[in-house]
């Protein structure tokens, strides 16, 4: 490799993060060594009222080390391989991080969207994209047992239900009357919601979740999609049907205890 040749070199470290001027003086402290201010000065041409802010910006980051020398102050270039676990540290928080944003950036968008999700992490990607919608109850119509589908019991109990009972979210729900649905509805009290039972044969392959302006539909796991809609006057509309069904649907007629999970 050419050393006056490092177009390249800065291009690298610029994807790394650092900006033309930083890169250069990193780059000097690589060939320098243990280094004062004035040597990098001279190595790279730059002023020395230039340098030391950037040398000072370049040491919190954790690109340079400071220490002293019998005569002077001394920077030093950390190693490359130092450079590439930080970078590849980064970029494990932020991919930790990526779907939390994605949920944001969906809810905020400001305009009519429709977003798909497959599978356990799109299951449980939709459910965070309510809980952080500011919402303080949503309605659901569901078979009760379709959400089993797609994550275990415990996962609904301790991920879905723990986080809406945390965040005092009621869930409103109409679902077939079933011997185990009426399990699942004796759970109402203590799992914040409210069921109202419709006849045993009605159909209900796809869950129906509304919340605030937004309607997710979530199909059995055969076609494994959930499809959330952000529009007001989809919402309006799912809203109304829920709420005209919810009139003539059955109230259940007790509140004994029994344990038994699948609504959420």
């Amino acid at each position: 490799m050419r050393m006056d040749d490092q177009t390249h070199l800065l291009a690298g470290l610029e994807a790394f993060g650092l900006d033309k001027k930083e890169a250069v003086i990193y780059l000097a402290g690589l060939r320098l060594g243990p280094s004062s201010v004035l040597e990098i000065s001279r190595q790279t041409h730059l002023p020395r009222t230039t340098i030391y802010p950037i040398l000072e910006k370049l040491r919190e980051r954790g690109v340079f080390r400071a220490g002293k020398t019998k005569k002077k102050n001394v920077y030093t270039a950390e190693d490359p391989g130092v450079l590439d676990r930080k970078l590849k540290e980064r970029q494990t928080v932020f991919s930790q991080i990526a779907p939390d944003l994605e949920v944001i950036h969906e809810m905020y968008s400001g305009t009519p969207t429709m977003t798909f999700y497959e599978g356990t992490e799109g299951f449980k990607r939709m459910w965070k994209r309510l809980y952080r919608s500011g919402v303080t109850d949503y309605k659901m119509i569901t078979t009760g047992i379709g959400m089993l589908e797609y994550v275990k019991e415990p996962y609904l109990l301790k991920g879905v239900i723990a986080e809406r009972l945390e965040k005092g979210i009621r869930s409103f729900q109409l679902i077939p009357e079933t011997s185990e649905t009426r399990k699942i509805v004796k759970n109402d009290h203590k799992e914040l919601r409210e069921s109202r039972f419709l006849p045993k044969d009605v159909s209900l392959p796809a869950t129906i979740i509304i919340f605030g302006d937004e309607v997710a539909f979530m199909t059995t796991r055969k076609e494994n999609a959930m499809i959330l809609v952000a529009s007001g006057d989809v919402a309006v509309s799912c809203r109304t049907l829920f709420d005209l069904l919810w009139q003539v649907a059955k109230m259940p007629e007790s509140e004994e205890e029994v344990w038994g999970t699948g609504g959420a």
